[in-house]
C-alpha cells in the first residue's frame, strides 16, 4: 500500500551529515496535491445529502472516524444522529440534509491495527437558487448578433428551447446568441438549468418580448397648473435625438423645443434627449392650441466613430380639448364584415363627405401610420384609394399578423376647414380561412337568431356548410333550406346568403334553451384540403318581469321609428374589418 504514496520532509536549517537523505517519488501526483479525501472539493445546495470517502481502502478496517469543521470527532459507526451513516465500502459518511453550518472541512480517518489514513474535503453549501423570473426579455427588432442570457445563476449547462423550434443544449452560463432578432424569437422560452450541487434540474420559463423602433406619442392635462403636454418619444432604439419640433397643423411655422428653453408658453417636457424624449409643455392652453399636432424628432446613428444623419422620425397627435368635441363621422351604411387571414394584406379604408388635406391611421398599440404613395415592393404600407381629394382615406400593410388586431381609428383633415378632425373607429379582427362575424351574441328565448360566419381573404365558395348546436345537434345546410321547409320548423339558410360566396349562415326562427351555448360553424373551402371551423357563444338574456311590464306599456313610436318621449341621440356606427 505504501508504494502508492510517499513522505515529504522538510528541514530548517543545517543539514547534518548523519541525515539520510531520500528521493521522494510520487506515483500519483493527484494524491500528492489533494490528499486522500474524496471528494477534493463539493458544492451542495442546501438540504441535498453530501457523500464523502477516502479514495484508499484501508486493509482491515477497524474503525472510521469524522471529524466535523466544528471540531466534532465520532466514529461513523456510532453516529450522534441520524444526519449521519456510513456509505462505501470503507471509510465514508453519508451526511443528509445539509445545511449553511456544515461549510467547512471534513477528515475521515480510518485505521487498523497498525497503520491510520485521513483524507480531508472542503464542504461548500450553496442557497436554494431563485427560479421564478417576472421581468421579461425585451430585445430590439431587426438587432443582429445579440447575446440572450437567460439566467443570472451560475449553471453547468442548460437545455434551450425556442418557440416552434428544437431544444439546444449550451455549456456554461446559459447564454444564447441569435444571429437576428425578429418577432419569431419571441414567446416563451423553456429553460433546463444544470446546477452545482443540485442533482435535479431545475425548469424555468423566460418570456421574450421584442419591440421594434416607434414613437410613442400622446398628450397630458394637468388640470391643477393648467398645463397641456405633448409628447413624442422614441421607444426600443439606439438612435439619439437632435431636435425636437411640435408643430400645429395647418400651420406653418412651429416650435424648436429643447430642454430648458422656454418663450413663456412653450417650454420642453420629458426626461432629456439622452433617454430619447421629445416633448412640449403649453401653459394655459387656448382653443387653438387643440386638434392634430405633428411632432418631428431628428435622429442620428453613431457606430464606429461615425455620425450618420438619418431622416426625422414624424406622427401626428390628435388632442382633444377638456371639454370633448371630437367630431366622429355618423355611418349610415351597414356595419361591414371583411374577414382576412393572418399573413394576408391589411386594407382599411374610411370616407369623408369632403376634399381632404390628409389622414393617417392609428393602430390599437398606439402607433401611428400615415400612408404615402406605393414606391416598391419592399414597402411595409402605402395609400390605397381613388385618391384624397375624393375624400378616400384608405391604407394597405403587406402583412398583417394577430398582434393587429383591435380597434383602429381613421383621422381626416378637411381640405381648407381647420378645426377638430373626423375620425372612424375601424374594429380589425384577425382569424382563420373561416370566421364568425360575432363570436358572442346575447338573445331573448323565443326570439329569433342568425348565426353568420365568412370565408376570410373575400369572397370563396364553399363546397358545404354545417353547424353544431350546444346539445351536439349536427346541421347540414345551405339555401336549398328555407325557412317554409326548416329543419325542425326553426333551422333554415339565412336568406340572401349563398355558400358560393363564402357564407356559412344559419337563421333560428325561435330561440330555445336548448339553443344556448357554443356552437360551432364549420365549412370546406373549395380551394382548400382542411375543413375551417370558428364558434359562436349564444347568451340568453335575463330580464326581470318589471322590465318586460313597461316595456308593454311603451308610448307609441312616430312615423320615423322614435319614441314620443324626446328625441333620441344617434349612435355613432363602427366600420368593423375581421380578419
Amino acid at each position: 500500500m505504501f508504494e502508492l504514496w510517499s513522505y515529504c520532509i522538510v528541514i530548517c536549517g543545517v543539514l547534518q551529515s548523519t541525515v539520510p537523505a531520500f528521493e521522494l517519488n510520487f506515483d500519483n501526483p493527484l494524491i500528492a496535491h489533494r490528499g486522500l479525501g474524496w471528494p477534493h472539493d463539493l458544492h451542495v445546495t442546501e438540504n441535498h445529502e453530501a457523500l464523502m470517502k477516502l479514495i484508499i481502502d484501508l486493509d482491515n478496517q477497524n474503525s472510521c472516524v469524522l471529524t466535523t469543521p466544528v471540531g466534532a470527532k465520532f466514529d461513523i459507526s456510532t453516529p450522534p444522529s441520524d444526519r449521519y451513516e456510513s456509505w462505501g465500502d470503507g471509510c465514508g459518511v453519508r451526511l443528509k440534509t445539509v445545511m449553511k453550518g456544515d461549510e467547512g472541512r471534513w477528515r475521515l480517518t480510518a485505521s487498523n491495527a497498525s497503520e491510520s489514513i485521513t483524507g480531508w474535503t472542503e464542504l461548500y453549501v450553496i442557497e436554494e437558487p431563485p427560479t421564478n423570473y417576472s421581468t421579461p426579455i425585451w430585445l430590439q427588432d431587426g438587432k443582429t448578433n445579440v447575446q440572450v442570457n437567460l439566467s443570472n445563476i451560475h449553471n453547468l449547462y442548460c437545455l434551450v428551447a425556442k418557440p416552434f423550434e428544437e431544444s439546444s443544449l449550451v455549456s456554461g452560463d446559459c447564454k444564447v446568441t441569435l444571429p437576428r432578432i425578429t418577432r419569431a424569437v419571441q414567446g416563451t422560452w423553456s429553460v433546463v438549468l444544470g446546477l452545482p450541487g443540485k442533482v435535479n434540474e431545475v425548469q424555468l420559463s423566460r418570456r421574450v418580448v421584442v419591440e421594434g423602433e416607434r414613437l410613442h406619442v400622446g398628450y397630458t392635462h394637468e388640470s391643477d397648473t393648467n398645463k397641456l403636454n405633448l409628447y413624442c418619444n422614441i421607444l426600443h432604439s439606439d438612435k439619439n435625438i437632435t431636435f425636437c419640433r411640435f408643430q400645429r397643423t395647418p400651420q406653418t411655422n412651429g416650435f424648436n423645443v429643447v430642454d430648458g428653453l422656454s418663450d413663456g408658453s412653450h417650454s420642453y417636457y420629458g426626461d432629456g434627449f439622452a433617454l430619447r424624449h421629445c416633448g412640449m409643455t403649453i401653459e394655459h392652453p387656448t382653443q387653438d392650441d387643440y386638434g392634430t399636432w405633428r411632432c418631428s424628432v431628428g435622429v442620428e446613428f453613431v457606430a464606429d466613430n461615425h455620425v450618420e444623419h438619418l431622416p426625422p422620425l414624424q406622427a401626428l397627435i390628435s388632442v382633444a380639448p377638456r371639454v370633448s368635441m371630437r367630431r366622429r363621422r355618423d355611418l349610415h351604411e351597414e356595419s361591414k364584415a371583411v374577414f382576412i387571414q393572418e399573413g394576408g394584406t391589411l386594407n382599411l379604408m374610411c370616407h369623408a363627405d369632403v376634399s381632404l388635406m390628409y389622414c393617417w391611421f392609428q393602430h390599437p398599440n398606439g402607433s401611428q401610420f400615415t400612408p404615402t404613395q406605393l414606391l416598391n415592393e419592399h414597402q411595409p404600407f402605402w395609400y390605397t384609394g381613388a385618391g384624397l381629394d375624393t375624400g378616400e382615406c384608405g391604407i394597405s400593410f403587406a402583412h398583417v399578423t394577430r398582434n393587429d388586431s383591435g380597434s383602429w381609428t381613421c383621422h381626416m383633415g378637411p381640405r381648407g376647414h381647420s378645426g377638430i378632425e373626423a375620425i372612424e373607429d375601424i374594429e380589425v379582427r384577425v382569424t382563420g380561412s373561416l370566421a364568425a362575424n360575432k363570436i358572442k351574441l346575447n338573445v331573448h328565448v323565443g326570439a329569433e337568431l342568425t348565426l353568420y360566419c365568412h370565408t376570410s381573404n373575400g369572397n370563396r365558395p364553399l363546397d358545404y356548410c354545417r353547424f353544431l348546436s350546444p346539445t351536439f345537434l349536427g346541421l347540414n345546410i345551405d339555401s336549398s333550406i328555407t325557412q317554409e321547409n326548416a329543419i325542425l320548423n326553426r333551422f333554415y339558410f339565412t336568406p340572401g346568403r349563398s355558400i358560393d360566396y363564402g357564407d356559412c349562415s344559419l337563421t333560428i326562427s325561435s330561440i330555445q334553451e336548448e339553443d344556448i351555448g357554443q356552437w360551432t360553424c364549420a365549412a370546406k373551402l373549395a380551394d382548400e384540403v382542411m375543413e375551417a371551423r370558428d364558434t359562436i357563444m349564444v347568451k340568453a338574456n335575463t330580464i326581470n318581469s318589471s322590465i318586460m311590464s313597461r316595456r308593454s306599456q311603451k308610448p307609441p313610436l312616430s312615423p320615423c321609428g322614435l319614441s314620443d318621449m324626446g328625441a333620441l341621440p344617434l349612435k355613432t356606427e363602427k366600420t368593423t374589418y375581421f380578419f
